[in-house]
């Protein structure tokens, strides 16, 4: 049967379909080229047609695209019928050594050595191209230069349903037969891509494809085979310790796939556990997941795919735990179906252990984030924080978006010059400590808490009314009377005088004017006595008019 111009088919149809053998010859004159002759099943079929096209003395060169028995297993068999004394086996050494073992009397013509191409007579010639391991270390595709066929051995190959059509213009067909044939024999989609992309690149005007199994691709529907079967998901009985059910296995290649196509485009932990969640549960009985990191600093770490928040602990303890990596620590935490008393799908956990190691560039991405955030947080404090007591600096102060309604509370510690002078300045110190952790603990949750500067302190309360922020500085105000200061200050006890002012919702005005009105409260409190809270009055701030009210000092 022709397919090309003096190209054709010599194949053989097994009695026992899915899976016919596909030879080809291409006639030449007396420089006749052989592809895949086939095995002792096949090879009788094959010179009787061979006969029927040519003198068996045209046969110079037999091409063995790799050293599977099924296509090269007839070697004895034509050494003994060849009558050509210099016909020659052509291939690539890797499939040289497995076929030299069957004690073939023909030399080799080893393409490698002859920059990939057997010149023929007249301007044919065949040139190849090395796809290793599809199927077999040594394997290569060939391509006529004369009808532009590419002779892809298991390349493009496929089960047969059955019928007697040797070529198909329906790519959809082709590749249905095509998935399970790969999914069988080829190793993975990254081999299959990378050597389709090879020969699309070497010979970019392909018009037929005679593969050695399956149908002979027609001149239409080319292209669609190439990308169809760059598409195809091969190597998934790598996920199995035996041949068992192929479609669960799919499934689980899928995920694998998918899992890569989703760490080359998130990068947040947030971000990858809701896409492991969503992958795993559709490749098994997956309900959820955690994903925990022991981060340098901060300890276990974990992202859940229904919070949006880490938090400081290790992953659900009931949870089905594998350990992906370490160094740092990674665990994923999945939640099974019918609750952790039924066994992960051993396959399943078996893929997620070899997925681990391309996460390795991802968890780095992560720790070098984290190590980042940490130094900015360092920067950050530094900048923004008083380095004695820890409280928000003037620069904080600076910088925050005030709200619309809030009030000032200025302290300042009653002649604290007196500690320093007397008790000396690391005592000085130890005060302004004490008094600090004092305003942490009197403030609302929300309020900010600042070191103005030597003695001087302020709180800024949002949202809080004029009585809210005179209980809170009274508060304050009691807090530091009893402090235990023995040693650090002259009688063992400091006191602190306060200044409240408040901007109500609706007013106007500047916080550099409700500042001023707080420190004139608090001078009002030293001019008082000191050891007391004294309040500007509410209802004079106004647009900043220049108005102001005296400080007043509220009964208690």
């Amino acid at each position: 049967m022709q397919i090309a111009p003096d190209v054709w088919w010599v194949g053989a149809r097994l009695d026992q379909p899915p899976l016919h053998h596909h030879a080809y010859y291409i006639r030449n004159g007396a420089d006749g080229v052989l592809i895949d002759p086939g095995s002792p099943l096949t090879i009788d079929a094959t010179l009787a047609r061979l006969r029927r096209l040519t003198d068996l003395e045209a046969i110079r060169w037999i091409v063995f695209h790799n050293c599977d028995p099924e296509s090269s297993a007839c070697l004895p068999r034509l050494s003994e019928l060849l009558p050509r004394s210099d016909a020659r086996v052509v291939t690539e050494w890797r499939a040289h050594a497995g076929l030299r073992h069957y004690g073939h009397r023909f030399a080799p013509y080893l393409v490698e050595e002859h920059g990939w191409c057997l010149p023929l007579e007249g301007d044919r010639r065949l040139e190849f191209q090395l796809t290793p391991y599809l199927h077999l270390p040594g394997s290569m595709v060939s391509f006529d230069s004369l009808s532009r066929t590419l002779f892809s051995s298991g390349l493009f190959g496929g089960f047969e349903p059955g019928g007697d059509a040797l070529e198909s213009e329906d790519a959809t067909y082709i590749l249905e037969n095509a998935r399970p044939f790969h999914q069988h024999y080829m190793p993975s989609r990254e081999l299959l891509s990378a050597s389709l992309g090879r020969i699309r690149s070497r010979w970019p005007r392909i018009e037929r494809i005679a593969p050695r199994q399956g149908h002979v691709v027609a001149p239409s529907i080319v292209d669609a085979l190439f990308r169809g079967l760059a598409d195809i998901e091969c190597g998934v009985l790598s996920l199995a310790d035996a041949d068992v059910d192929l479609q669960r296995l799919l499934r689980i290649a899928e995920a694998r796939q998918r899992l890569t196509d989703a760490l080359m485009h998130l990068s947040s932990p947030l971000g990858m556990v809701r896409a492991m969640g969503t992958i795993l549960e559709s490749a098994g009985d997956v309900l959820d997941c955690e994903l925990a990191v022991d981060l340098p600093g901060d300890g276990w770490t974990t992202w859940s795919a229904g919070d949006g928040h880490p938090e400081q602990r290790l992953p659900n303890p009931d949870w089905h735990h594998i350990c992906l990596l370490g160094e740092p620590d990674m665990v994923l935490a999945l939640k099974v179906a019918d609750g952790s008393a039924r066994p992960l799908d051993p396959d399943l956990e078996r893929m997620l252990r070899d997925f681990a190691e391309s996460m390795r560039p991802w968890v780095d991405h992560l720790l070098d984030d984290h190590r980042h955030a940490k130094e900015l947080a360092a920067l950050n404090t530094a900048a923004f924080s008083d380095p004695l007591t820890g409280l928000a600096n003037r620069r904080a102060l600076e910088e925050l978006p005030l709200p619309s309604a809030y009030s000032l509370i200025a302290l300042d510690l009653d002649h604290f010059k007196e500690v320093n002078d007397s008790c000396g300045h690391d005592a000085g110190d130890r005060v302004l400590k004490q008094l600090a952790q004092v305003l942490v603990r009197s403030v609302r949750e929300h309020d900010r808490t600042y070191r103005l500067g030597g003695e001087e302190f302020l709180v800024l309360l949002p949202e809080a009314d004029h009585a809210t922020s005179l209980r809170v500085a009274e508060r304050i105000r009691r807090s530091v009377r009893t402090l235990d200061l023995a040693g650090d200050a002259p009688r063992g006890r400091v006191t602190v005088s306060l200044g409240v002012s408040t901007r109500m919702a609706g007013q106007t005005g500047e916080f550099a004017d409700l500042m001023e009105q707080a420190d004139r409260a608090l001078y009002a409190a030293k001019r008082s006595g000191r050891d007391r809270v004294c309040a500007a009055d509410p209802c004079v701030l106004n647009g900043g008019q220049g108005e102001r009210a005296g400080a007043r000092q509220p009964s208690w």
